[in-house]
């Protein structure tokens, strides 16, 4: 065996490196799970290779259990049977020899649980209940930090005890009926502040609102809390959320339709507000008695509304939600809205936002910004000249069509020279190079290499790419709008829009060898210089 092999942190970090999970516990990506079961395997076989290797390939191999299932199947075959539809049942008394071997296995599980499955797999509730009897801490899995649970039988519900230790630090729930929140649960999580004080995230997620009492004692005694997502009645009292002090991220889903209950919920701070609602106006009305400076607000409602509607809910909003240390606005909506003019933007529908010179990030992407002509961009973006990303009305095909021009563009680049990432939606049919070339003179932006059209028209690619190649001469990607969107010609617009990236990447493949040329020339003409210097001071010298 290799020296390096002998050092164990050596062999811990390649073994972990075998995992596929992200910090969460979650899957990566698509293909994941068949590299999960290669992974598995590898470190079941390399448990077994050497005493060196065991401990810390069963460390990696327990680390994440989707289910409790694997640890009661590790059990000796003589205590459990499997019935014809999977289902674990005991079939004789547990004794202290059978809770060490379950022990061994079980102090290794940091990750359980995913949101696709039951928690507790086809154990049956008496098998469970049986090996609690010999667990001193009362708790089944007593390393545990990551619980994700998308519910479990109701005879189960109890068992979730067993399951919240004074290590766990992110606990997410998916409630599969709304009856979970209205059996034995709610009484386990009272008890949460005693039994995981260390909660730093708390997730409880899902269609079905819990009832606010039941929030109130489950989180209101975490001190260490940061972040939580709730669904809460749109009906009920929320003032006790200030008393989540050391909140920096608060994700709410506000559930019903029918008027909110204005309640008093003030913090300092928060680095991120999410909000769901059933419309942007329920959510001003619903936070009218906040006082809720962010840094990061997202609205996401689920049905749209006017564009004038809009505006009055932004105007609602200020002093409550918007103050000056916002930074990032995201206004975006479940149901696409209607491709109708008085769902289209103006520059009165910006006004409420245009107080707040601080934003650095503004995402509109799913709104009509046909109506906004040049001169009302500019105005827009003076009053955001810390500017890194923007998007607007890039997400959907809108039949009328945009009165932004390549004039605006420029004026948006050269007003915001901080801009990383952009999404607009223009009129490059009226792009003229030699007009182009003076109204981009002196601008030039080399952060940005994305760009999101969206439904933007086009006839002259090379035109466009001539202009775009100098304001943009970084540019690598070009994108329109959806491939669900409801655009009749997006297949040929997606094509022109291809060609003016090929053309920009044959431009900037041409600049770069020139440029490498020039250089070469210029070693050379140096090259000759040193040359003669050598020769003259050798002259010199005799």
């Amino acid at each position: 065996m290799h020296a390096c092999l002998l050092i164990p942190e050596i062999v811990k970090l390649i073994f972990t490196s075998l995992r596929v999970y992200s910090t969460d516990g979650s899957l990566v990506n698509f293909g994941d799970h068949y590299f999960q079961r290669v992974a598995r395997r590898s470190l079941a076989t390399l448990s077994q290779v050497c005493r060196s290797f065991k401990e810390i390939a069963l460390d990696a191999l327990w680390i994440k259990l989707d289910n409790l299932e694997p640890l009661f199947a590790c059990l000796p075959r003589d205590l459990w049977t499997m019935t014809g539809d999977r289902k674990l049942l005991i079939q004789r008394p547990v004794t202290a020899a059978y809770w060490s071997v379950f022990e061994q296995y079980a102090s290794r599980v940091r990750i359980l649980g995913n949101t696709h499955s039951n928690l507790f797999g086809g154990i049956d509730a008496e098998f469970v209940h049986a090996m609690m009897g010999f667990c001193s801490q009362s708790l089944l899995v007593p390393g545990l930090r990551t619980l994700c649970c998308k519910g479990c039988p109701d005879v189960l519900q109890s068992c979730m005890r067993y399951l919240l230790g004074p290590n766990l630090i992110h606990l997410l729930l998916v409630p599969p009926t709304e009856g979970f929140w209205s059996n034995i649960m709610p009484s386990v999580l009272s008890g949460l502040s005693r039994h995981s004080p260390q909660l730093e995230v708390v997730e409880f997620v899902g269609p079905y609102a819990m009832c606010p009492r039941v929030s109130e004692l489950a989180l209101c005694g975490l001190t260490r809390l940061q972040k939580a997502t709730l669904v809460l009645p749109s009906r009920g009292d929320l003032s006790w959320l200030s008393r989540l002090v050391g909140l920096q991220q608060l994700r709410i889903t506000l559930s019903g339709f029918l008027p909110p209950l204005i309640s008093q919920f003030r913090t300092s701070y928060l680095d991120e507000l999410v909000i769901h609602s059933f419309n942007l106006t329920s959510s001003g009305n619903s936070v009218a008695g906040w006082v809720v400076p962010c840094r990061q607000l997202q609205l996401v409602p689920a049905f749209p509304e006017p564009a004038t509607a809009i505006e009055c809910a932004l105007r609602m909003l200020d002093k409550h939600l918007i103050f000056d240390v916002l930074e990032c606005f995201l206004l975006d909506v479940v149901l696409e809205p209607a491709d109708h003019i008085d769902n289209a933007f103006t520059l009165q529908t910006f006004t409420p936002l245009m107080h707040f010179s601080g934003l650095k990030e503004v995402d509109l992407s799913a709104f009509c910004m046909s109506l906004l002509n040049d001169d009302a961009l500019g105005s827009i973006v003076k009053s955001w000249p810390r500017l890194e990303c923007l998007y607007l009305g890039t997400k959907c095909f809108w039949r009328t069509p945009p009165n932004i021009t390549f004039r605006g563009l420029v004026a948006l680049l050269s007003t915001c020279p901080s801009l990383r990432n952009l999404g607009l939606v223009f009129d490059a049919t009226k792009v003229d190079s030699l007009t182009a070339e003076k109204l981009g003179c002196g601008v030039c932006n080399t952060n940005i290499t994305s760009f999101h059209v969206g439904f933007s028209p086009i006839e002259q690619p090379l035109q466009v790419a001539v202009s775009l190649s100098a304001v943009l001469p970084c540019l690598g990607e070009i994108n329109v709008e959806s491939l669900l969107s409801r655009g009749t010609d997006r297949v040929a617009r997606e094509a022109k829009w291809g060609e003016v990236l090929e053309h920009i990447d044959h431009t900037l493949i041409s600049r770069q060898e020139s440029n490498a040329t020039g250089s070469e020339t210029r070693l050379r003409r140096g090259g000759l210089r040193e040359r003669a210097r050598v020769a003259s001071n050798y002259w010199l010298r005799l």
